[in-house]
């Protein structure tokens, strides 16, 4: 019987593992990737654009190269962490089911093994299920839904589909290393500049448009994407004028979602949030409906990595507190 069974380990849950050690508890991270699993789904090279004090656990320990870390120093510096820190974190194992016994009392079956726990935290990241179109040719091999890397497709005609960060970003890089880049965005997205609504952050749009200056990319303001094709994209403009354009490649970068499943099951309640369903829980102390069941990360409006580090030092001390 462990105190507190954590799912997931990116900053989250390494966070809560941290802190229920410090406190005490017997506790257990069950990941079913790696460690740091959503970082490692960045672009490979990607700097990221968060301050080293929102992305560390204690002040000082990460020490980029430069001013801020890649993807590359910061998945070193997670793993480094567990591995310095001897956190019990056990990877490419998936939970498939949490079940309540009674109060206190937690039944977690994965792929491996089955645990018993006194609570559960979930810590699971927004990239179990990416966003579809819906259209015609999506399932064509040319068509990706996360973009990784820019080598294999310079000098072809590559499509970017979203309008957030991510697909601003691939957009950027393939442009930069020689693709023949089209970002299809809706307007309002475009023009957007309210951080808060999802939109591209300055840092990457000011770049974007100074390649558009250089007329090494375009940016197609859409309706719609009408169909994929093996050597074309045909697209709907703003204005209603179908188009087609000669591709290669297309990137449909318009989000992803966490698996809400396994918290649904024990009967948590979800409702809308400004990035998805969202569980309801106690602002306070991320507990959910379900008594002893509780929230960070992606689950929650405190998303992003600062918020899912900070997140675990408040409320795994009132976690344990409880349980004594």
């Amino acid at each position: 019987m462990f105190d507190l069974i954590i799912i997931g380990a990116g900053p989250a849950g390494i966070s809560a593992a941290y802190e229920a050690q410090k406190a005490g508890l017997d506790y257990l991270v069950v990941e079913k990737n790696l460690i740091g699993s959503t970082i490692y789904q960045y672009p490979i090279g990607l700097t990221v654009f968060s301050t080293v004090d929102e992305l560390e656990f204690n002040a000082g320990e990460l020490r980029p190269a430069r001013e801020k870390p890649t993807r590359e120093e910061l998945l070193n510096y997670y793993v480094r962490f567990v591995l310095d820190n001897n956190l019990n974190v056990r990877t490419e194992e998936e939970v498939r089911g949490v079940e309540k016994l009674s109060d206190n009392h937690f039944r977690i079956t994965t792929d491996k093994d089955i645990y018993e726990s006194r609570a559960v935290l979930f810590a699971i990241g927004a990239m179990d299920h990416v966003r579809r179109l819906g259209v015609p040719g999506e399932d064509l091999p040319k068509v990706h839904h996360l973009f990784r890397e820019t080598f294999p497709y310079v000098r072809k005609n590559a499509m970017v589909v979203g309008g957030g960060n991510s697909a601003g970003e691939a957009a950027l890089f393939l442009a930069q290393a020689g693709a023949n880049a089209i970002l299809a965005i809706f307007r309002a997205d475009w023009e957007n500049n309210d951080p808060k609504q999802g939109c591209i952050k300055y840092w990457v749009k000011q770049p974007l448009e100074e390649e558009l200056s250089k007329e090494c990319l375009n940016v197609y303001f859409l309706k719609r994407v009408v169909e994929i094709r093996d050597r074309e994209i045909v697209l709907e403009n703003e204005d209603g004028r179908i188009e087609t354009f000669p591709n290669d490649v297309v990137f449909i970068l318009i989000g992803a979602d966490a698996e809400l499943g396994l918290l649904t099951n024990l009967g948590v309640e979800t409702r809308p949030g400004r990035y998805g369903t969202v569980p309801v829980y106690d602002e306070e102390t991320f507990e959910t409906n379900v008594p002893g069941v509780y929230v960070v990360g992606h689950f929650t409006e405190a998303r992003h990595i600062a918020g899912a580090i900070k997140t675990p030092k408040k409320i795994v001390p009132l976690i344990a507190a409880r349980l004594k």
